[in-house]
């Protein structure tokens, strides 16, 4: 018994070759995805979006319609994609203005952002665009038991326009059995699918389809000669009245938005679907829940009317062509009601608004989902005519009771507020702000320092400082010094990062006036900074680089002598911040004017000396109301070299800064 169970096991295990994930890279080609089952074999265009990767790469889109992951090794037999020509593709036409990519390496209008894909759980995606008109993301999904490969394309607006026109569009070559050439018969709609929601092509011989099919309301199905219009799949273009047609040509899929904003993400969600039959196809796309997964009850119940080709045949009644002038009585209008023989069908569509306070920036998100219902409204009539139809047969009809209908689509709109994301966006402020720079002073030697900022508002900071300097007593006893501070900053706050690097350089004089024992000191400096961040809000980012310039010089009478020295100083400066345009999604960038500031501030404060300790305490009134406490220590090592190791801290707003140096000076 225990040896039964387990070779029972081992069959079962051998006989189950769903793939646990059903997206790879290809190993022999770069940039190409495989999705796989046992059902579907597809490659994935990592450079244009599409499906396919050349007329000889395989594979293109491969089906086995008995599930057992059988598909064709090194052959153009049994894929609809790579014989002859391979062409498969989208586009996208923004008031007129059409771009499209396809597989032919020709169509390139649409041009990747150049991470190739992403590969997901059962899926890949693909994202493109073109610069301030629009971005598009294509996501395939593959389950690992599907006969159909379900895709999401989401297009970002760039700009506003007020017609967006999105299609998706293949050249089917079906040729699993000898016999099946490229010439198909290609069909719009299947029993109760409308003929705006699936575009079938079936092999001539083995019937086996491959179609597009989307539960969306706002999609249209065509038949062209390879076009890649974004607005012409809408109807047979080879005959009008009519849904069938047989020829090497291509089907596609087109839906329609008006009135796109800034911004606005527009959606489209459909899937190729693959069987042995139309109805194969067909029923299991409806039931799995394909091209959007939206209720399609109102449809009807699919059933099995053969090929696409003959249903749709069968269903193209003669026309009236002529009626004679009849005499009609008409009753009253019944009330409007669901007309079940069409599809209740749903669309969606997202805006964002992005508004600025207090350094915080808020993006208000609005649905609108707009549900159209058909419907369909009947009144009584007695009337007698005679009908002329497009084979020349007439019919007369004699005067009786009939029944008029009217229909209309019901669209009703609903508004929902999914929520607002918000975040700070204040960082080249807060950068701007740390204002690390202007207190460095000129050291004498070399000497670094680590400085701590706790910024409030969520940000913090350290800056790394090394500082070059010396000075020198002329013949008249002014001392005179000049040096160069070079300040590396990170900033971290909550969904942001950025950094600065300053390049500060000072130059200063000093003179002693014995007979009031006072020092009359001055300085000018001046500061260049370099900065760049990068911020996220929900689900969108945002990155900037500037600069900044700030120049001043400040003016100092001190004691000269006694262990407690009190000073005055004032300060007159100014400051730049160069404009800037953020990078990143366009929901979320913001952009700034160039911003200049004058400044001026008085200082007072004391020095304290005694001994190898100092105690040097200051406060700022005016344009800034910065404190500072530092203590230092002074230390002879030899005869030729000085410790100096100092540590302070600054209060200003909402920034508490904290400074230790340490440095050695080198004396001759």
């Amino acid at each position: 018994m225990k040896n039964i169970l387990i070779s029972g096991v081992i069959a079962v295990l051998m006989g189950t070759t769903a793939l646990s994930d059903t997206s790879s890279m290809n190993s022999s080609v770069s940039g190409m995805g495989i999705l796989q089952n046992d059902y579907v074999r597809a490659g994935v265009n990592g450079t244009a979006g599409t499906f396919g990767s050349g007329g000889s790469t395989r594979p293109g889109l491969q089906y086995d319609s008995n599930g057992t992951g059988t598909f064709p090794a090194d052959t153009a037999q049994g894929d609809y994609l790579t014989p002859g020509t391979p062409w498969d593709g989208f586009s996208v036409m923004v008031d007129g203005t059409n771009y499209a990519n396809n597989n032919s390496s020709g169509t390139r209008g649409i041009t990747g952002d150049g991470n190739g894909l992403t590969d997901g759980t059962n899926s890949f995606s693909w994202t493109g665009g073109v610069t301030s008109v629009f971005d598009v993301t294509n996501t395939y999904t593959l389950g690992a038991t599907s006969e159909y490969v379900d895709i999401t394309s989401s297009i970002t607006m760039g700009v506003g326009a007020n017609d967006v026109y999105f299609s998706r569009h293949i050249d089917p070559d079906a040729m699993p059995e000898t016999g099946d050439t490229s010439a198909t018969d290609n069909v719009l709609g299947y029993g109760v699918i409308p003929d705006t929601n699936v575009a079938f092509s079936e092999a001539t011989v083995s019937r086996y389809a491959l179609g597009l099919y989307s539960t969306d309301s706002n999609v249209d199905a065509g038949i062209t000669s390879w076009t890649t219009d974004a607005d012409s799949y809408t109807e047979n273009a080879f005959d009008s009245s009519s849904n069938t047609n047989t020829g090497d040509n291509t089907i596609g899929l087109t839906w329609h938005w008006t009135a796109a904003s800034l911004g606005d993400i527009l959606t489209a969600n459909y899937a190729y679907i693959f069987g042995a039959s139309a109805f194969e196809a067909a029923d299991t796309a409806s039931t799995g829940g394909a091209g959007g997964g939206a209720d399609t009850s109102s449809w009807g119940t699919l059933e099995d009317v053969g090929s696409a080709t003959d249903a749709a045949e069968a269903s193209e009644e003669p026309t009236v062509t002529s009626t004679s002038d009849p005499a009609i009585t008409y009753g009253d209008w019944g009330d409007w009601a669901h007309d079940t023989d069409l599809p209740v069908l749903t669309q969606t569509q997202t805006t964002h608004d992005s508004s600025v306070a207090l350094g915080v920036q808020t993006i208000d998100r609005e649905t609108t989902t707009i549900v159209t219902t058909p419907e369909e409204r009947s009144r009584t009539s007695t009337t007698s005519v005679v009908d002329t139809y497009s084979d020349s047969s007439t019919v007369t009809r004699t005067t009786a009771t009939g029944t008029d209908t009217e229909t209309r689509n019901n669209a009703v709109s609903t508004v929902t507020d999914p929520g607002a994301f918000v975040g700070r966006m204040d960082q080249v402020d807060q950068m701007v702000g740390l204002n690390t720079h202007r207190n460095l002073g000129i050291g004498n030697g070399l000497t670094g320092s680590r400085i701590t900022h706790d910024m409030g508002n969520g940000y913090s900071a350290d800056s790394n400082v090394v500082t070059l300097g010396g000075s020198l007593i002329t013949d008249n006893g002014v001392i005179a010094g000049a040096g160069l501070n070079r300040v590396n900053t990170t900033l971290t706050g909550e969904g942001s990062s950025g950094s600065i690097k300053s390049t500060v350089l000072s130059a200063e004089a000093s003179r002693h006036i014995n007979e009031r024992n006072v020092t009359v000191s001055g300085s000018i400096n001046t500061a260049n900074n370099n900065m760049n961040y990068s911020r996220t809000i929900g689900d969108f980012s945002a990155a900037g680089v500037t600069s900044n310039r700030d120049t001043w010089g400040n003016v100092t009478v001190g004691k000269s002598t006694g262990e407690i020295r009190p000073f005055a100083g004032l300060t007159l400066g100014k400051n730049t911040v160069d404009s800037f345009t953020e990078t990143g999604d366009v929901q979320a960038t913001l952009s700034q004017d160039k911003i200049e500031d004058s400044y001026r501030y008085a200082t007072f404060g004391f020095n304290v000396e005694k001994g190898m300790l100092t105690l040097d305490v200051s406060r700022d009134f005016g344009d800034s109301e910065a404190s500072r406490v530092g203590v230092g220590i002074n230390r002879q090592i030899s005869k030729h070299v000085l410790l100096d190791a100092d540590a302070e801290k600054t209060w200003s707003g909402n920034n508490t800064s904290t400074r230790i140096t340490a440095g050695i000076t080198f004396q001759f």
